[in-house]
């Protein structure tokens, strides 16, 4: 990962469509950015449920839905909504706008709040520790 509060140019904000995302990788990271209109929000572009592209994903209000299963993904702290018993988040990371030009910060740092029990499941998480998360979510029986 580049040095902690280093800002990379992503791409012009006006190749990513209003309401919509786009898949971008930074450093082997694969991270979903959207265009929310007045503003640009960015998270890991992996579902904790079974890793599906939130890139591709519904933009409803600020959250994107799962194209995979129908998970609620919460853009700006990265918590899921929904299955609202969930306690797993993604990623988020800072955005800003230069001249036209989208910016994200790579840092350490990129949160992913341990809010009401949430904790992140992301490509940094070990392939066992993703194994755990996936059949501990299969007992909620959401397809």
């Amino acid at each position: 990962m580049n040095t902690r509060g280093e800002w990379v140019r992503v791409g012009f904000c006006e190749d990513i469509p209003l309401r919509e995302g786009r898949a971008v990788v930074i450093d082997g990271r694969a991270i979903a950015v959207f265009n929310l209109g007045d503003r640009f929000l960015a998270v890991d572009n992996r579902c904790p449920h079974r890793g599906g592209p939130l890139a591709d994903g519904i933009v409803t209000g600020e959250n994107v839905v799962c194209p995979l299963h129908g998970w609620k993904v919460d853009l700006q702290n990265g918590n899921v909504q929904r299955p609202s018993e969930t306690p797993a988040c993604v990623k988020t990371f800072a955005t800003k706008v230069e001249a036209g030009t989208l910016l994200l910060e790579m840092s350490e740092l990129s949160s992913c709040p341990r809010v009401n029990g949430h904790e992140a499941v992301g490509e940094d998480a070990s392939l066992e520790e993703q194994e755990q998360k996936e059949r501990q979510y299969e007992d909620l029986r959401i397809s």
